[in-house]
């Protein structure tokens, strides 16, 4: 099949370990590549931080845009701890208006989605209450 499309694209990226790639999460605590962040974690691709938020009731615009900063990404996973009761409708609009779109999902769907969305190089941040078992 020559000069056919691949039917398949793998981009790589350089495992130098700046990009924030999930490797565990549980009791409470994740592990980004080699650093342990014990609580919430919010994310962007070659940055993680502890987030103080410890339930739904925590999560603002104005507690994201702060982490956001200058950053604004076309997307924003919030993972919610276990099954989200919530797709926090409002907001989603208010991001809407700054050009971000949410996704709402459990924190442990949400790691996996992580990982999927940065291995693409898609331009995403994440914000993830912590699970304890």
């Amino acid at each position: 099949m020559e000069g056919d499309a691949p039917a398949i694209t793998v981009q790589s990226f350089e495992t130098d370990g700046k990009l924030q790639l999930i490797r565990n999460y549980s009791d409470g605590a994740f592990q980004i590549n080699d650093d342990a962040i014990k609580g919430s974690v919010f994310l962007h691709p070659r940055q993680s931080k502890a987030w103080p938020a410890y339930t739904v009731d925590d999560i603002t615009l104005n507690s994201i845009l702060d982490h956001l900063g200058d950053i604004r990404p076309s997307i924003l996973l919030l993972g919610l701890g276990e099954a989200p009761k919530t797709r926090l409708w409002d907001l989603h609009q208010a991001l809407r208006a700054q050009n971000i779109g949410l996704e709402v999902m459990s924190t442990p769907a949400a790691c996996r989605t992580w990982n999927v969305l940065l291995s693409e190089g898609r331009d995403v941040a994440a914000g993830l209450l912590a699970v304890s078992e």
